[in-house]
């Protein structure tokens, strides 16, 4: 094992070629909006900067398109992409510090995505840090636009299309946002797809639970009336999340990096996502909370853990979860009589 710094376990990680300097960021989500939040996470203690969802003639909503926080530590929404444009994310990111790399996440028609993909592998070589590209597959919030990761040979169809101008340079990482999966075929049939697909550069697991119902008490109503379902987060899907990370690591060509998303609200569900094989941790309800102050608290309590076990840097047990082995048959005993 490395030795450890003066500060102490290393957080350090590199993802799909680009390096962080902690393994713990954010999620595409409600407050990486505006510039401001952006330049708000570039000084925090965040390993990178991910922008909210770019979509090409999305139309935001705000007397239906909201989120709440039922309980402190989930929460639910309706919300969909941002209600700003990709270009002006690109304007943004050269905007920031360049100390640490960003994140565009993006999503629309395949022709759309494609186009925008060619755009950021042209701003690439100007961010200092890095630049990777998230296609967000899987909101579950688009009316009458389930998502694609669910249907595998529409997906396969759409990254062909997505990459038909060719591979993205070695300056852009370009990698896809998935829904939560439940069942072994639609592990197997999103690995297959995702392993087909030569230009891809990482998953990031999962999104939010599509489909989630909250009902305030005192108004009898949905806690996001007008609305009725949404998005659920936090806490709730933290072992979702793990199980979709370890699936998909097992699954995925080693080329492809796992970055894992869902319930990492302390520095134990962040050590749980990197064990089960993540690359890197992002974080979405516990930012809205918190704010950006979650993540200097999420890395000292990581490094709490990694001290106390010995840990200096994350490769010291990230993938290295201790799977019970499998259990012996005992022979079958004869049955009486024969």
């Amino acid at each position: 094992r490395m030795a450890a710094s003066a500060e102490g376990p290393s957080l350090r990680t590199v993802v799909c070629g680009l390096s962080l300097p902690s393994c713990v960021f954010n999620s595409s989500n409600p407050f990486a909006t505006a510039l401001e939040d952006l330049q708000a996470l570039d000084a925090s203690a965040a390993g990178a900067v991910a922008t909210r969802t770019a979509c090409p003639g999305f139309v935001h909503d705000e007397a239906t398109m909201k989120w709440a926080s039922p309980d402190g530590a989930n929460t639910i929404n309706c919300l969909g992409y941002s209600p700003l444009s990709f270009e002006y994310y690109t304007g943004c990111l050269p905007k920031l510090s360049g100390a640490k790399p960003c994140w565009l996440s993006i999503s629309g028609s395949a022709e759309e995505v494609g186009a925008m993909v060619r755009e950021a592998a042209a701003l690439a070589p100007s961010l200092p840090g890095g630049l990777a590209v998230e296609i967000n597959l899987s909101c579950p919030n688009i009316a009458g636009k389930p998502p694609l990761a669910y249907d595998f040979d529409a997906l396969r169809d759409y990254l062909g299309t997505v990459f038909a101008a060719g591979p993205p340079p070695p300056t852009l990482a370009v990698g896809v946002k998935t829904t939560p999966y439940f069942y072994d075929a639609q592990y197997t049939g999103a690995a297959a797809v995702l392993n087909g697909c030569p230009h891809l550069s990482f998953v990031t697991a999962i999104n939010t639970v599509g489909n989630g119902l909250y009902v305030d008490v005192a108004t009898e109503a949905p806690l996001l009336a007008p609305s009725c379902y949404g998005g659920l987060g936090g806490a709730a899907v933290h072992a979702i999340a793990l199980g979709n990370v370890r699936r998909l690591r097992a699954l995925l060509r080693p080329s492809i990096a796992v970055i894992g998303c869902g319930g990492v609200d302390s520095g134990e569900a962040a050590f749980r996502h990197l064990l089960c094989g993540a690359s890197a941790v992002m974080v979405a309800s516990a930012l809205l909370h918190e704010g950006v102050g979650v993540f200097a608290r999420v890395e000292a309590e990581l490094r709490g853990i990694m001290a106390s076990k010995g840990y200096s840097a994350v490769a010291d047990f990230q993938g290295k979860l201790r799977e019970p082995a499998a259990p012996q048959q005992r022979a079958a005993a004869p049955c009486a009589g024969l």
